[in-house]
């Protein structure tokens, strides 16, 4: 059998139990064949529309976002280590609004944070400090951040929320 044809077996089982990018399939196939063989084989999976680079941005900005609730900046640079070019993740990222980034951040304040927040003088201070910066750690931006401690501090003001 020629290495094209084993290159493509291997690169319809690799596409079996999960999706990759163009890029991603070039790399996982340059392990066991030459490279031309590799572009080759990802450029015949993309036509016959097994690899699609605008999908796979999407299924990756999901799970990064929603499942593993990082930032977008850390989503991008996950999704960029993974072989997509910048204009895809960029595309794939703007689906998810501000308001549902906010929203996710004032969830993970509410569930890992909320016996540690607004507390007074300058432990509290430390400690809002230190919340502030695991959040950024994550991939959220300052902003989101401030504005999700912003609906927390609402809700503790109004009395909806007791438990925090």
């Amino acid at each position: 059998m020629e290495e094209l044809d084993i290159a493509r077996r291997r690169a319809m089982h690799l596409l079996a139990n999960r999706d990759y990018g163009k890029n991603e399939l070039i790399e996982k196939l340059k392990n066991n064949y030459s490279e031309k063989t590799a572009v080759t084989v990802a450029e015949q999976m993309c036509e016959y529309g097994y690899v699609n680079d605008e999908r796979y941005a999407g299924k990756l900005a999901k799970h990064y976002l929603t499942v593993k609730k990082y930032g977008k900046s850390r989503a991008a640079l996950m999704m960029q280590q993974k072989g997509l070019d910048r204009e895809t993740v960029d595309a794939a990222l703007s689906e998810f609004s501000t308001d549902d980034i906010t929203s996710e951040i004032a969830g993970i304040l509410r569930k890992k944070y909320a016996d540690r927040l607004f507390q007074s003088g300058i432990e509290g201070k430390k400690e809002m400090q230190k919340i502030i910066a695991a959040l950024a750690r994550r991939g959220y931006s300052y902003n989101d951040i401030k504005s999700a401690l912003y609906i927390i501090k609402e809700e503790i003001d109004s009395g909806e929320n007791e438990q925090i």
